[in-house]
């Protein structure tokens, strides 16, 4: 217990700092369980400075951004866990740099990035209409709809390396997957330069925008807490297709369902766990990989102990 007393008074100085708090407070799901330590880092040099205790104290790091694309275990996750979302005391930066790129800082919300980038007159990122949490994870997992993905529009991601340097990658092709981006292990990201294109029509771009959220809105479930589409579409097919076409649609386990508007989503239909969902994702693989022999993988990250 002493050398939790330590690290937390040192941890207290870095920024806002949670301990023993529920992580269900925070996922788009409303599951998961404790973090040990929650902290908000102050700015990108508490940043480093929580990375270097954490390597002396050899305790596990986890960062989360806007944890809409996450599972967490119902009994949490160990160790430090790095916020960096909008409600970070880090002031998110998000300007118009000298050389016409776009720089956002991996706290920025999504919705707020594209508002940025409509409102300065450019086109190219429409496609991240309605899409919810921060920057960081959608770099991280190279997010993005049929119409585009992060890598299309990043010309290269600031991030620290495990030892606290702070790094500048240019986005290659070989660095962006289907639902990744291959950044060196225990990387943090903490921002990206987007590359867009000034646009002669701005109010068709923010048509483009409004059509988006409204056929976005007909076609999830947006009443029910979720984390968006589960699994990746494996090649030549569509996950929500082989779901529904496996009559999963609206199978229960517990309080966590599928999704009778889109097989895709897994939705928490009032006090799920995390293992209730995590239950009815092996099902679903497990029914998709009986009947099709094709198996899912899911999109979303599953962290922290069950």
């Amino acid at each position: 217990m002493h050398h939790n007393i330590i690290l937390k008074n040192k941890l207290d100085k870095l920024g806002i700092l949670k301990t023993n708090e529920p992580l269900k407070n925070y996922t788009s799901f409303k599951t998961g369980g404790p973090a040990d330590f929650l902290i908000w880092p102050e700015k990108h040099e508490s940043l480093k400075e929580i990375i270097i205790i954490s390597k002396e104290h050899d305790i596990p790091v986890t960062v989360l951004g806007g944890c809409t694309n996450l599972l967490v275990g119902d009994k949490g996750i160990r160790g430090i866990t790095i916020m960096l979302n909008s409600a970070s005391i880090l002031e998110g930066k998000l300007e118009i740099e000298d050389n016409g790129l776009i720089y956002s800082d991996s706290m920025i919300r999504k919705d707020a990035f594209l508002s940025f980038c409509t409102d300065s007159g450019y086109e190219g990122m429409e496609w991240l209409a309605g899409i919810p949490g921060c920057i960081g994870g959608g770099i991280i997992m190279n997010a993005g709809t049929v119409d585009g993905n992060f890598a299309n529009i990043l010309e290269s991601i600031l991030y620290m390396d495990p030892d606290g340097r702070v790094i500048t990658q240019k986005v290659s092709e070989e660095m962006a997957g289907y639902r990744k981006m291959n950044l060196q292990k225990g990387a943090v990201v903490l921002g990206g330069y987007f590359k867009l294109s000034k646009t002669k029509d701005s109010t068709g771009v923010r048509k483009k925008i409004n059509t988006i959220l409204q056929e976005r809105k007909l076609k999830h479930p947006l009443d029910f807490p979720s984390a968006g589409s589960v699994f990746k579409n494996p090649d030549g097919h569509s996950s929500w297709k082989l779901i529904n076409d496996s009559g999963l649609k609206g199978k229960t386990i517990g309080r966590a369902s599928v999704s009778g508007l889109h097989t895709n989503f897994i939705i928490n239909t009032g006090n799920a766990t995390s293992m209730d969902i995590l239950n009815l994702i092996h099902t679903v693989k497990e029914t998709v990989f009986a009947k099709y022999q094709i198996e899912l993988e899911p999109e979303i990250k599953i962290l922290g102990e069950f």
